[in-house]
């Protein structure tokens, strides 16, 4: 990821998850996004050169177009190394087109490269659309939270 993909990344990654937790309800909307931006200086502190933070742009090859964004976490320990996406972007136009699928293969294979024996991830159970990819290409579900709203 180039520094400008970077800033237009984060230009609006910040509002999209401060508005996915608010629609999963764990944020209200008041300080959602002081929260969200809270929460990528964290794990950003050096930007797109963070240290076991990868940051990819997701390009189509023969149209050279930017069709989305990748944000993959290295956790590294002595027994193994897994992989976390913290954040996953095919941008509407070119949703349901392959470009979800062909991007985790070439995750895959990185992982591969670099000995990662495990690739997780957290998807909101609102986002029906990576769901469905993410069981298509492999991913089982780990754990569950569930919420129930008392009116």
């Amino acid at each position: 990821m180039t520094v400008t993909d970077y800033k237009k990344y984060l230009s609006f990654a910040i509002k999209d998850y401060a508005q996915d937790k608010v629609t999963a309800g764990t944020w209200n909307e008041d300080e959602a996004i002081a929260l969200a931006t809270k929460s990528f200086n964290e794990l950003l502190p050096e930007g797109k050169d963070t240290k076991n933070e990868y940051l990819y742009s997701i390009v189509d090859d023969s149209t050279e177009k930017k069709v989305g964004f990748l944000w993959v976490h290295l956790n590294k320990t002595l027994y193994d190394s897994k992989f976390f996406i913290y954040d996953f972007i095919v941008f509407e136009d070119f949703r349901n087109l392959g470009y979800g699928r062909q991007t985790i293969a070439c995750l895959d294979k990185k992982a591969k490269e670099m000995n990662v024996s495990q690739i997780d991830l957290h998807v909101f159970a609102h986002n029906k659309g990576a769901i469905h990819l993410y069981e298509q290409t492999g991913f089982i579900p780990t754990d569950i939270s569930m919420s129930k709203q008392i009116h």
